[in-house]
């Protein structure tokens, strides 16, 4: 009896999940299709784009830009099902958005700009840094797209951590020599300690205390694969069991 009743109880309460995330078809009916493009920076404009679309049975919000890279990856689009908790949080961002000036006070050298399109009905432009009460852009697509930036933060640390133990051991270095950068092409070969080494040649040793120092000095975010090594920056360009292939960059 015990047994039946646990898994009425189970029962009850993911029925009782499903119908807190539907969103109820009176709300579906009202809810008019959403673009929200959102512009900030100062010296470099990155451009955020976020859909908001119902159909005839559920409302879904589509990340379009910008693209989030774990390495040269990236996920590209997201799409998410919005429920009710969501609908509330955009339908307050909304109302802030209308409650707006059209420009706000300029407080930093990196200015945001809103372009909101409610269908056909309405567009709502926005520039200036605008106090939204918490529920901005930034706030609003990490609230809805909250288990992808998870899964994001996931790969990426799973690529940074794939990388850094690629370059765990002993390696000659071909492109440097002297103190001398002789082209932009560096190639870091295999070898041990006891293999002899030429006059001027350098020989790069990754221990467990270096390869942390390139965890921290990695950079993953942009679209390539970046690495900090005794002062100087490298493109990543290929990486194979005893090869290393790197590009200086400065």
């Amino acid at each position: 009896m015990r047994f039946h009743l646990t898994i009425l109880s189970l029962i009850l309460l993911s029925s009782c999940n499903t119908n807190e995330k539907k969103v109820e078809k009176i709300a579906l009916n009202d809810f008019s299709n959403i673009q929200i493009d959102f512009v900030t920076g100062d010296e470099m404009m990155i451009l955020h784009r976020m859909s908001i679309l119902k159909d005839s049975t559920r409302i879904r919000a589509i990340k379009e830009k910008p693209y989030y890279y774990y390495g040269s990856k990236t996920d590209s689009t997201w799409i998410t099902e919005i429920g009710k908790s969501e609908l509330q949080l955009i339908n307050e961002f909304i109302s802030y958005a209308e409650s707006q000036k059209d420009s706000c006070s300029f407080l930093s050298t990196s200015i945001d700009r809103y372009k909101i399109k409610i269908e056909d009905k309405k567009q709502i432009n926005i520039i200036g840094n605008c106090d939204w009460n918490g529920i901005d852009y930034d706030s609003l697509e990490k609230k809805i797209f909250g288990n992808k930036f998870s899964e994001l933060k996931n790969k990426r640390e799973f690529v940074a951590d794939s990388i850094v133990e690629s370059f765990k051991g002993i390696w000659d270095v071909s492109g440097w020599k002297n103190g001398a950068l002789k082209n932009k092409e560096v190639i870091l070969t295999r070898t041990n300690e006891n293999e002899p080494k030429s006059d001027g040649q350098y020989r790069w040793n990754f221990d467990k205390i270096k390869m942390a120092e390139l965890k921290n000095n990695l950079d993953i975010d942009e679209g390539s694969s970046l690495i900090k090594i005794r002062g100087s920056t490298y493109d990543i360009i290929s990486i194979e069991s005893n090869q290393i292939e790197l590009k200086h960059l400065w």
